[in-house]
């Protein structure tokens, strides 16, 4: 727990300490304070919309999510576990109990959201209830009520709102470059506020951070009053039900928008969710599903653009409580898993540096011909960098999707594999039911969810022909393919969650052929190609 809030204090002084710097660089540069009122300004709209956002959300709850508060009285009769551990931990900490909300969707989720501890509220789904048991509600609640207690909705505000100013002054800065006056001066101020614009985007990365260190601080603090086991629990079961509950367009706005302040993040929940259900004939099948999120270098960089901590991780460090209080912790064993899986971490990160170089040779193909044409005055070597750096990703294309014949799988044991990639495809071929387009309500989408006996997976699309190709598929030549039986060959990937890309489909309305290594290729190919001819036609004319 202290590391955890040492984690906070230092992501808030640092980000501090970059605004105060780029600023006092600024001032002393221009001699002016201009840009001073600008950050004011930040300062005073930032306030505003701080102090009303609470009531904001009480309004578009109300009309659009059909949201009921439920009164202290009515709590205790309808749900006395959620009265109870609310009112414990207000009496506790000295603040008057936050209002409960329940929303009527099945999809379980819950969240907070307010000003200060007084006056904050609680939000719960009917899915909480469906989904969870009492103790997992209580663990649960006890999650969003350690972001009240821990005053998340002041901290995160004023650390967006110095990421913001850092925004500010690299707009502000910039343009001074195009006017009139000193020189010197105005080069220095733009230099500044380009490294603004740096410190800005490192920004939002810490900013990142720091809100996956409030998650693991909520997590904490459940655990301090509930079991970790349920805690762990309810987030594998609310990743169940969000994949289980049927989509409208009203729940998927209500998970989009309350993405950032949920118990978890819908989309890595959902993904986790397609395969939980498995775990009911085969017990550690959720526990191998986590062990990408634990061991695999991947899971680090794709972490860093995530709201939340992935849910291995969370379930690890949940874990890691359990054995410090002694408590039990059977229910998903990842340790046990890693050791059944024999995982190799040292191997993981050779082949997690093998991988990360590959998109980096096209562009540095790119980079080094039209420095050298530049450098040398030689227009040709310039113009031959292009084609040169669609031949190194045609080269590159057998190691990205490999031509290796597709090996018989299911879902549970592809995302079990804790080696698996979102840059090499693992050739593989699943037998069961398109059930349905991934984006649900979509007449367009061109990617699809598949199931097979022991779960669900997407399976992306992607046409040679780009955005173009894609529309005229999910139009066209998918719909045939819902509700129908067969199978699908492709390369399977692992991300936020597991994906295959699609080879080709075979069901009982037909056939879908995609060619997913030539996207890259063929378009810029013929686009390159218009563009020369046109300038060789320009320059004999």
């Amino acid at each position: 727990m202290a590391k955890l809030y040492f984690a906070s204090l230092i992501t808030l002084s640092l980000l501090t300490a970059m605004v105060a710097g780029v600023v006092i660089a600024a001032l002393v540069a221009m001699g002016s304070l201009d840009v001073g009122l600008a950050l004011v300004m930040v300062l005073i709209i930032n306030s505003v919309i701080f102090f009303v956002s609470p009531w904001l959300t009480d309004l578009m709850l109300k009309w659009i999510n059909k949201i009921a508060w439920i009164d202290e009285s009515d709590l205790k009769v309808r749900y006395p576990h959620v009265h109870r551990i609310v009112n414990d931990v207000a009496r506790e900490y000295r603040f008057k109990a936050p209002s409960v909300g329940i929303i009527p969707d099945r999809n379980p989720t819950a969240f907070t959201y307010g000003i200060f501890r007084p006056g904050a509220r609680i939000v719960l789904t009917d899915g909480i209830f469906e989904f969870l048991n009492e103790e997992e509600t209580r663990a649960v609640v006890a999650h969003e009520l350690g972001h009240i207690v821990n005053r998340d909705f002041l901290v995160m505000t004023v650390a967006g709102t110095l990421v913001q100013m850092l925004y500010v002054i690299y707009s502000s800065l910039t343009r001074t470059k195009s006017g009139g006056g000193d020189s010197k001066g105005k080069n220095q101020l733009f230099l500044i506020g380009i490294a603004a614009y740096v410190m800005y985007l490192l920004g939002t990365y810490i900013l990142l951070y720091l809100s996956r260190t409030r998650e693991y601080l909520a997590d904490s603090f459940a655990a301090e009053r509930v079991e970790a086991r349920h805690l762990a629990n309810a987030l594998v079961k609310i990743a169940y039900g969000i994949a289980e509950a049927t989509d409208s367009d009203q729940t998927r706005e209500l998970l989009a928008s309350t993405r950032h302040m949920g118990v978890m993040d819908f989309k890595g929940a959902s993904q986790l969710g397609l395969v939980v259900e498995a775990a009911k004939k085969r017990p550690d099948a959720t526990a191998r599903a986590m062990l990408f999120d634990i061991y695999n270098p991947w899971a680090k960089l794709i972490e860093l653009t995530s709201t939340h901590p992935l849910t291995g991780k969370r379930i690890q460090a949940l874990a890691a409580i359990a054995r410090n209080k002694r408590q039990p912790f059977q229910d998903i064993d990842v340790e046990a898993a890693a050791h059944a899986a024999n995982v190799n971490p040292a191997a993981l990160w050779r082949k997690f540096l093998r991988e990360l170089a590959l998109p980096i040779l096209p562009t540095l193909t790119l980079i080094i011909l039209v420095g050298v044409g530049l450098a040398t005055g030689a227009a040709s070597i310039a113009l031959m960098a292009v084609p040169a750096m669609l031949l190194v990703w045609a080269a590159l294309i057998p190691i990205m999707y490999p031509f290796t014949q597709p090996v018989d799988t299911d879902v549970v044991e592809l995302m079990g594999d804790v080696a698996a990639s979102p840059m090499v495809g693992r050739p593989v071929r699943l037998h069961g039911e398109v059930i349905g387009r991934a984006n649900a309500g979509s007449i367009i989408g061109e990617d699809t969810i598949f199931a097979d006996a022991s779960g669900r997976t997407t399976i992306d699309f992607r046409s040679l022909w780009g955005s173009a190709g894609d529309i005229w598929a999910g139009w066209r030549r998918v719909k045939p393919h819902i509700g129908a039986k067969g199978e699908v060959t492709g390369w399977f990937r692992r991300g936020m969650g597991g994906y295959i890309i699609m080879s080709e489909l075979k069901t009982t309305a037909g056939r879908l052929k995609a060619y997913p290594y030539l996207v890259g290729v063929i378009v810029p190919l013929v686009i390159y190609t218009v563009l020369a001819l046109i300038g060789i036609a320009t320059y004999d004319g």
